[in-house]
């Protein structure tokens, strides 16, 4: 199976360096180019038509506002997670108007930035195999057969990666991107999910949540930040 191909465009020599070892250093991502500047960004996005574009904002020439609207006129526009030291709202938003998928500051945490990728491209993995999320589910006594068992597991691997550092918001946002339907129906699938395991009265659920059970099931983000810290532990082992 390809990789998912990356390029880099970033001024900074150093940043690039540092981008370029976890690119390579991390199974299912492959680097495709650099780029030191958003012109040549863009000439490289055309030729090489990169899945993922990792982007600062500010560089000399052409800026990463600028790269951003230059794709525009791409006939493929790649995937692109901004990666810059100005955390001003402004940018934050201006960028993600003009269609950035995220937006992290620097320092960038690179577990994080790992999750953000897996949340861009999920279809890259079976979606019939639900990893360490789908076991711990299933332990907890989740119907597999409920439609949205998958983006709660989809939605717990997200919170894991992010070591619960993550609003529900974005959650719900990358979930129903991810699953190609809206953020409110994602809400409402997970909703029923921890329904139905709450209402199994699994034994490892009632460990997890702490005893007595309350009459109501959790809401979503207390499930997924007990069951995301539970996992996290499992990846520790």
């Amino acid at each position: 199976m390809n990789g998912i191909r990356i390029l880099l465009v970033d001024d900074n020599p150093s940043a690039r360096a540092l981008l370029a070892a976890f690119v390579e250093d991390t199974p299912g991502l492959e680097l495709c180019g650099e780029a030191g500047d958003g012109w040549q960004g863009l000439e490289l996005t055309g030729r090489l038509e990169p899945d993922l574009v990792l982007l600062d904002l500010i560089m000399p020439g052409l800026d990463g506002i600028g790269f951003l609207e230059g794709l525009e006129g791409l006939p493929r526009k790649p995937r692109v997670i901004v990666l810059s030291g100005v955390s001003t709202d402004a940018y934050v938003q201006h960028s993600c108007r003009l269609g950035a998928d995220y937006y992290l500051v620097k320092p960038v945490n690179l577990r994080q930035l790992a999750g953000r990728i897996s949340a861009l491209f999920p279809a890259r993995e079976s979606r019939q195999e639900y990893g360490p999320a789908g076991w711990l589910l299933s332990r907890l006594g989740a119907d597999s057969r409920l439609d949205g068992y998958g983006q709660t597991a989809f939605a717990l691997e997200f919170m894991a990666s992010a070591a619960g550092q993550v609003q529900m918001k974005e959650i719900y946002l990358s979930t129903a991107q991810a699953f190609h339907t809206t953020a409110a129906c994602v809400e409402k699938n997970m909703r029923t999910v921890i329904r139905s395991i709450h209402t199994a009265g699994n034994p490892a659920y009632d460990a997890l949540m702490g005893m007595p059970r309350q009459e109501k099931p959790p809401g979503n983000g207390v499930f997924l930040r007990r069951a995301a810290e539970e996992l996290a532990e499992k990846h520790e082992r």
